[in-house]
């Protein structure tokens, strides 16, 4: 069955965008050898996209075309008159257990958390995520946007993994425990 992953670049403090949503401290890293930090591998295993609105509208300005066309996206929203703009994009209003076991059951690989930082603490708080890779960025803002905000329920997971890159970067991937 699918798993739900996080995969996200955070600064050392624990941060995941300015607070008003740029990541300019991000590519501002150097990266002279155009170093992709595992994504490219871990894009290759997910078949499909949950994401916030704010994310969804993030990225649709960075006026680029949409990179994830070859994936379902759903876009969670409180906003009952938002349309999606992009192909393949369903809008839900809700997620809990039954509608997450339909998007895995509708996965044949796995389900990749965006964001943001609320989207995130809510699969949390509902234990639907499965792994997080937690790409370390050698960057303290001191303030901005919080990878894991709202205060989440405590939860546990475990190391699994651990990959250091000449950029200073650190990939660390957990899995959660079953308590």
């Amino acid at each position: 069955m699918s798993k739900i992953k996080l995969y996200i670049a955070t600064s050392l403090d624990g941060f995941i965008a300015r607070e008003d949503g740029s990541l300019d401290w991000l590519y501002a890293l150097p990266n002279p050898n155009q170093i992709d930090h595992g994504y490219a591998d871990f894009f290759e295993s997910i078949d499909t996209i949950i994401m916030g609105k704010g994310t969804y509208e993030e990225i649709l300005g960075f006026g680029v075309e949409w990179p994830y066309s070859n994936c379902q996206t759903y876009i969670l929203t409180t906003d009952k008159n938002f349309k999606a703009k992009t192909e393949k994009t369903k809008i839900i209003h809700q997620v809990n257990n039954p509608v997450v076991e339909q998007m895995k059951s509708n996965a044949d690989k796995d389900i990749w958390i965006v964001g943001g930082g609320k989207t995130i603490t809510h699969f949390i708080d509902l234990e639907l995520i499965d792994e997080m890779i937690l790409c370390l960025i050698p960057t303290i803002l001191g303030k901005g946007i919080k990878l894991f905000p709202n205060n989440p329920k405590e939860t546990t997971f475990e190391l699994r993994k651990s990959e250091t890159f000449e950029t200073g970067v650190v990939n660390l991937t957990y899995e959660r425990k079953n308590n």
